[in-house]
């Protein structure tokens, strides 16, 4: 029998109350639920608080953050609340990401019933090397020999599963990166705490195989439309960098986000103007030690 307290959530929601419902709404039709899920607000606006008010069927919390706090701060806030009460594991969720089918949150219960160490686990998994900051995919053909493996990276949004010893070791996700990579840089916190993340092949192979993604599909650079995100991306991976002692990977960093500076003009003047600013922006204020919320996304 699975002692009390063992399984709790939070989910992340920004202005998105009817697709908040649906995710909610999946969670809670899982084969193994969380006892009790928070739902962390950061909209603008009331909607959310309204329609979870007609989810009365369901072991709710809701927190109103009255402002746009990212999803670094939020995670935070809901790992502390989780920890608090005492939970043994706790899921980490999106607004707009709720568990691909029925059994994921069973299957990965039973991956935690017989591995050790286990910092956290998840649906999807990728490798992370440390010299390019590149992320780097599980080939499918480990995923088909069905022994859990483990990786260096669960990303957002993928059924991110922490349990509380890594909280009773003070890793929590870091708020000054407000938005980007937040699950990279925690991800790292926990293998350095030294934990291990672990994913189950089966629900990584179903999640591919839904998703059309069995076959590595190589994508050439493209145009950003949100450039305000690009600021956010290098900005954290050069804060990651450093933290992490990653020399190799600044320095590349630095290189490739200098040529992507000027290439960005090959889409117009207007457009390369901006991605030029935006990235030489997200320069200055690593340079700076401006860290948080800077730019609307």
């Amino acid at each position: 029998m699975m002692q009390n307290k063992l399984f709790a959530g939070f989910i992340i929601t920004f202005n998105r109350p009817s697709i908040l419902k649906a995710t909610i709404q999946k969670v809670f039709n899982q084969t193994f639920p969380p006892e009790k899920l928070w739902i962390i607000d950061n909209s603008d606006g009331k909607e959310t608080e309204e329609m979870i008010e007609t989810l009365d069927q369901y072991p709710i919390v809701y927190y109103y953050l009255g402002y746009n706090a990212g999803p670094a701060y939020s995670a935070k806030f809901g790992l502390e609340l989780a920890y608090q009460e005492g939970y043994e594991w706790v899921f980490w969720g999106d607004d707009n990401d709720p568990p691909l089918y029925g059994e994921v949150f069973e299957k990965l219960f039973n991956l935690i019933q017989i591995e050790d160490n286990v910092g956290a686990v998840g649906a999807v998994g990728q490798y992370f090397e440390k010299s390019t900051g590149k992320i780097k995919r599980v080939p499918t053909e480990l995923l088909e020999r069905k022994k859990n493996i483990d990786v260096d990276f669960i990303a957002g949004g993928y059924c991110f599963i922490i349990n509380k010893s890594v909280l009773e070791k003070n890793i929590f996700p870091n708020q000054d990166l407000f938005f980007g990579f937040e699950e990279l840089d925690y991800c790292l916190r926990i293998k350095r705490g030294g934990f291990r993340l672990v994913v189950n092949p089966e629900v990584f192979y179903e999640y591919r195989k839904r998703s059309n993604r069995l076959v590595v599909n190589n994508i050439d650079y493209v145009k950003k439309i949100n450039l305000n995100r690009e600021y956010y991306s290098l900005r954290n991976l050069l804060m990651i960098s450093d933290h992490f002692g990653f020399f190799k990977m600044k320095i590349l960093l630095y290189f490739k986000w200098s040529i992507k500076s000027v290439y960005g003009f090959k889409y117009g003047w207007s457009y390369g103007k901006k991605n030029f600013k935006i990235i030489w922006l997200a320069f200055l204020h690593f340079w700076k030690g401006i860290k948080g919320k800077t730019i609307d996304l």
